[in-house]
């Protein structure tokens, strides 16, 4: 068995992401991507309310959250566990992140990115992890996406730019 090549560093800002990123590439093992099976969510208990398990879906590529952790909940004020990405309440959101994940599921590689977004009528700022897991080794069938709010504007917004 041919091992995996480790995958190209990215950028992250957060010490709980860069902490979770390690995570993740030690859970590989040799191999491209860790499994489902191989994630205890228990092992990152100091970002678990922050982060969201995504199945993954195939013709047409679609994206459910099996897992929308109780902070995001609370800060966003909705919970999309049992939903999918299409039900999202921010179209614009919905199909920025359709296009993220959908990259990170077609390379196979993790991303981190730095957003700001309308929510609510509040401006976020948040950094984003998508780490990408395989049951067969081969598949992105799952995503492990963990958030850091960076800073939330609660004044009302005045106007999208």
């Amino acid at each position: 068995m041919q091992l995996a090549v480790a995958p190209e560093p990215i950028a992250i800002d957060d010490p709980a992401l860069t902490r979770l990123y390690a995570y993740w590439n030690g859970k590989r093992a040799g191999r491209r991507f860790p499994a489902r099976r191989d994630i205890q969510p228990l092992e990152f208990a100091y970002l678990l309310g922050w982060v969201m398990l995504i199945d993954v879906a195939y013709r047409p590529l679609s994206f459910h959250f099996r897992l929308y952790g109780t902070e995001l909940a609370n800060n966003m004020r909705f919970d999309l566990t049992g939903k999918d990405l299409a039900e999202h309440p921010d179209p614009e959101f919905r199909n920025r992140t359709a296009r993220v994940w959908a990259e990170v599921v077609d390379t196979g590689e993790p991303t981190c990115g730095t957003y700001d977004g309308w929510v609510d009528g509040r401006l976020l700022r948040y950094e984003a992890l998508r780490l990408p897991l395989s049951s067969d080794g081969e598949t992105v069938d799952m995503l492990l996406v963990a958030v850091q709010h960076l800073r939330i504007n609660d004044t009302p917004a005045r106007a999208k730019r």
